[in-house]
C-alpha cells in the first residue's frame, strides 16, 4: 500500500524539479510531499539557490480521478464586498486546496477584474486578459474570452454595454444577485426583473416592475439603464418578458468554471511574452507569485511562490515562474494575482481541513475577491493508516521536534482515533516521544519512531545528527545602539537542505557582548561578533554596534521625466553660499506627472537611512526614493509631501527587510501618490547635504 502510494505521488510531483534558466540555479531542495485526497498532492520545496532562498508550493490535481473536481469562489458571495482569505473561502465550502484568483479592485469594490463563472454561472465579464476554464468533463482551457450580450425587448434588440457593474454609465448593463446590493444612482432606470427560463444570466425574464433609483436596493436581478440608452427602445412594463443572450456560443458551453488572471506565461510548454500583461512595474520584479497550469497527462497545478521576505524566499520573476511550471510539466499556464495577496492553502495529513501553508508577504493573510480551489467528493470510510507530519525528523542531540500524529481512512479524512496506544522511539537511546513532541538523546545515530495503532503501522526515519551543512542566524544583518539589546535565533540545515532541530538552549559566545545561552545579546560599545559551535560547525554572524552618517553626492544625478521630453531641470544652485546645492524644477500644468533626479550610486553595506535637506516651495507634490536592492529589484518610498516653504531636513529609514547592499536609482518630485488630489502647478525644490546613514560606530570592530 505505501508503495503504491508512493508511486502515485511521484506521477503527480517530483521530489526533484529541475527548471532551467531564467530559473536561478538550485544549490539544494528539501521537498516533502504528501497526499491531501485521493488525486491530489500537496508539495514544499525548499530551495536554496544561487540568487537567494525561494519557498515553492505546488498543489497537483489529478483531473482523471473520479472523486475530484476544481471550483471557482466569490469572496462573500458577492462581486462587491469586503474580501475574503483564501482559506476562509476553503473552509466554507470544504476544499482540500486552494489559491488565490484574479486581480481585483483593491481596497475599492474588491471585485475580480476579469471573467468569473461560478457553478456554470458567468457572474463576471471577461475583461481582455487570460483567463482559465473548466467545463463539465473537467478539462481545462486557457483563453482570452470576449462576450457581447443584448437583450430582446418585443421586436428590439439592444446590445448591453455589460454585466454586473454599477453604476452603469451611459450603458445598458444586467446586475445580477452576485452583484449585491445597488447604492442609490442617479439619471439610472433599474427594471427589476425574475427569471422564468433558461440559466441565468442569458435567460428569459419578466419584468416585475421599476426600482426607486433614489435609495439603496437589495441584491436581485436588474436592467440598470443609463441615460444614452435611454429612447433606444420602448421602457417595458411590468409582465413584459425580455431575453438576455450572447454571442457565447460555443465559447462559454459547458464551462462549470472560470477564471481570471494573467498573463500567459506558458503557451505549448514554452515561454509565452504575453502583450496584454500585466508586465510592468512591480510585475517585471521578483514578487512573490501565484499561478495556474494544465499538463499533458491530466494535471491541474496550483504554484505559489514566496517573496519579499530575504530570509525565507526572495520571490521569482515572471520568466522564472514559466520556467517553474514548465519543470513540473506545464503545457499552458498563466499568473495570478501576486505580491500579498499570494496564497496558498491545502489540508495537510491527518488535518481536518485546509489551512495557509505558505507565508504571505504582508505577514498575514489578505482578503482577496476569489480563489481557485480543489474538492474531494471521496466518501469517508474506516481508519486506514497512520500519517505523521513532518514526515522526517532531523534533531541535533538534545533538541525537540513535534510530530503530529493522526488516522486517516482511505480518503484522506481525518477520523477520530483514541487507540493510538504504541509509541516507540527505536532504537531506544536515540530519545524519547512524549506529548507530541520527540526529544532527541544526547548521541547521534539514526532510527524510527514506530506507531502502532491495531494492525496499522506507520516508521518515522530519525536522525539525530551534528552533521550540519548550513546555518542562519537571524536577524541575518542586526543592528543595534550602544548598550541596547537584540535576540538571535540560528537556524540549521542539513546537506540537502532539510532543517535539523536545535535545543533552546546553546553555547553561544560574543566579542564585546554578552550573551546568554537562549541568543538574548547585550551590546557594547563598538561592533561584535557572535559565534556559536555546532558539532564541527561554527557558525558567526557581526552585530553592528551604532550609527553614522556619511555624505552622499548626486553629482552624477541626470534630470528625467515622465512621460518623458517634459520641462523642468537639474542644476547646480545660482547661490554661491550653498556649496552641493541642488534644484530640480518640475512643470504639472499639463501632462508631466514626475520629474527626476535619476542616478546609479551603488551604497554601502547596511545602509540603514537617506537624510537631506531640501528648499520646499509649498505645493504639496511629493517627494519619493528609488533604490534597488540587492537583487536588482526596484522599490519606491514616499519620503515627504512638500507643504512647507524654506528649508527643511528630512530622513527616510530604509525596510530592514531589504535585500543589502542598495542602489541609490532616484530622488523625484511626482504630482500624485495613491488617492492624493493631484499638484497641478510648476515649481522647484533646493536639495542639499544629502547624508546616508550606515550601521556600526567609528570604532573598530573586534578581530
Amino acid at each position: 500500500m505505501a508503495l503504491i502510494a508512493a508511486i502515485a505521488l511521484a506521477a503527480l510531483l517530483p521530489h526533484a524539479p529541475h527548471p532551467v534558466a531564467p530559473f536561478p540555479r538550485i544549490l539544494t531542495d528539501a521537498a516533502t510531499i504528501g497526499e491531501i485526497a485521493p488525486g491530489v498532492a500537496y508539495g514544499d520545496y525548499e530551495m536554496l539557490t544561487a540568487d537567494g532562498p525561494l519557498s515553492v508550493h505546488v498543489v497537483a490535481i489529478d483531473l482523471t480521478e473520479p472523486t475530484v473536481r476544481v471550483g471557482a469562489m466569490l469572496a462573500q458571495d458577492h462581486l462587491v464586498s469586503q474580501g475574503e482569505p483564501v482559506s476562509s473561502m476553503a473552509r466554507r465550502s470544504g476544499a482540500v486546496a486552494g489559491i488565490n484568483g484574479d486581480y481585483f479592485d483593491i481596497n475599492q469594490t474588491n471585485a475580480p477584474l476579469n471573467i468569473l463563472v461560478q457553478n456554470g454561472r458567468l457572474e463576471r465579464m471577461p475583461s481582455r486578459r487570460w483567463a482559465i476554464a473548466i467545463d463539465a468533463t473537467k478539462t481545462p482551457r486557457f483563453a482570452e474570452f470576449s462576450l457581447a450580450p443584448s437583450v430582446q425587448i418585443g421586436t428590439d434588440s439592444v446590445p448591453v454595454g455589460t454585466i454586473n457593474e454599477w453604476p452603469p454609465g451611459g450603458r445598458m448593463v444586467l446586475i445580477t444577485p452576485e452583484f449585491g446590493a445597488l447604492r442609490p444612482a442617479s439619471n439610472v432606470t433599474e427594471v427589476q426583473l425574475q427569471p422564468v427560463n433558461g440559466d441565468p444570466p442569458f435567460a428569459t425574464y419578466r419584468v416585475t416592475g421599476i426600482a426607486d433609483n433614489s435609495v439603496t436596493q437589495p441584491a436581485g436581478y436588474y436592467l440598470a439603464i443609463g441615460p444614452t440608452a435611454y429612447g433606444m427602445f420602448p421602457l417595458p412594463d411590468p409582465g413584459d418578458a425580455i431575453a438576455i443572450s450572447s454571442n457565447a456560443g460555443a465559447t462559454l458551453a459547458d464551462v462549470q468554471t472560470a477564471i481570471g488572471g494573467g498573463p500567459l506565461l506558458v503557451q505549448n510548454g514554452r515561454w509565452y511574452a504575453d502583450p496584454d500583461g500585466p508586465s510592468g512595474g512591480e510585475f517585471a520584479a521578483r514578487i512573490p507569485a501565484s499561478g495556474v497550469a494544465a499538463t499533458n497527462d491530466g494535471r491541474l497545478l496550483f504554484f505559489q511562490v514566496d517573496g519579499r521576505q530575504p530570509d525565507l524566499s526572495i520571490g521569482v520573476l515572471q520568466t522564472q515562474l514559466a520556467a517553474l511550471m514548465i519543470a513540473f510539466g506545464a503545457q499552458t499556464g498563466m499568473q495570478l494575482d501576486g505580491g500579498g495577496s499570494s496564497t496558498v492553502v491545502a489540508r495537510l495529513p491527518g488535518d481536518p481541513g485546509a489551512s495557509v501553508v505558505n507565508s504571505p508577504s504582508d505577514g498575514t493573510e489578505r482578503s482577496i475577491a476569489d480563489g481557485l480551489f480543489a474538492y474531494s467528493d471521496a466518501p469517508a470510510g474506516p481508519p486506514s493508516r497512520i500519517v505523521a507530519w513532518p514526515q522526517s525528523v532531523a534533531a541535533f542531540p538534545g533538541a525537540s521536534v513535534g510530530i503530529h500524529l493522526a488516522t486517516v481512512d482511505r480518503a484522506d479524512h481525518a477520523v477520530s482515533d483514541p487507540d493510538i496506544t504504541r509509541v516507540i522511539v527505536k532504537p531506544g537511546n536515540l530519545g524519547s516521544f512524549a506529548s507530541g513532541q520527540f526529544k532527541a538523546g544526547s548521541r547521534a545515530g539514526n532510527g524510527i519512531l514506530q506507531v502502532r495503532r491495531g494492525a496499522m503501522r506507520l516508521d518515522v526515519p530519525i536522525v539525530v545528527t551534528t552533521a550540519i551543512a548550513r546555518t542562519q542566524i537571524l536577524p541575518s544583518d542586526p543592528v543595534v545602539p550602544a548598550g541596547g539589546g537584540v535576540r538571535l535565533t540560528i537556524r540549521a540545515f542539513d546537506r540537502a537542505g532539510f532543517p535539523i532541530a536545535l535545543p533552546p538552549a546553546l553555547a553561544w559566545h560574543a566579542q564585546n557582548a554578552t550573551i546568554d545561552k537562549f541568543g538574548n545579546l547585550r551590546a557594547g560599545k563598538s561592533d561584535a561578533v557572535v559565534s556559536l559551535q555546532l558539532g564541527r560547525y561554527l557558525a558567526t554572524q557581526r552585530v553592528m554596534v551604532g550609527e553614522h552618517d556619511v555624505p552622499l553626492s548626486l553629482a552624477s544625478a541626470v534630470f528625467a521625466t515622465a512621460p518623458r521630453g517634459g520641462p523642468g531641470q537639474l542644476v547646480p544652485d545660482p547661490d554661491p553660499t550653498c556649496k552641493d546645492c541642488l534644484i530640480l524644477s518640475y512643470d504639472f500644468t499639463g501632462t508631466e506627472r514626475a520629474a527626476y533626479a535619476n542616478a546609479s550610486i551603488a551604497l554601502p553595506q547596511r545602509a540603514l537611512a537617506i537624510s537631506m535637506e531640501i528648499n520646499g516651495d509649498g505645493n504639496g507634490e511629493t517627494l519619493r526614493v528609488a533604490v534597488n536592492n540587492a537583487i536588482n529589484e526596484r522599490f519606491m518610498y514616499t519620503i515627504a509631501h512638500i507643504g512647507w516653504n524654506g528649508w527643511r531636513r528630512i530622513q527616510f529609514r530604509f525596510p530592514a527587510a531589504l535585500p543589502q547592499p542598495l542602489t541609490f536609482r532616484a530622488l523625484y518630485a511626482i504630482n500624485r501618490v495613491g488617492s492624493r488630489i493631484p499638484v497641478t502647478a510648476a515649481g522647484s525644490l533646493g536639495i542639499r547635504n544629502v547624508r546616508l546613514t550606515l550601521a556600526g560606530g567609528f570604532e573598530q570592530p573586534p578581530k
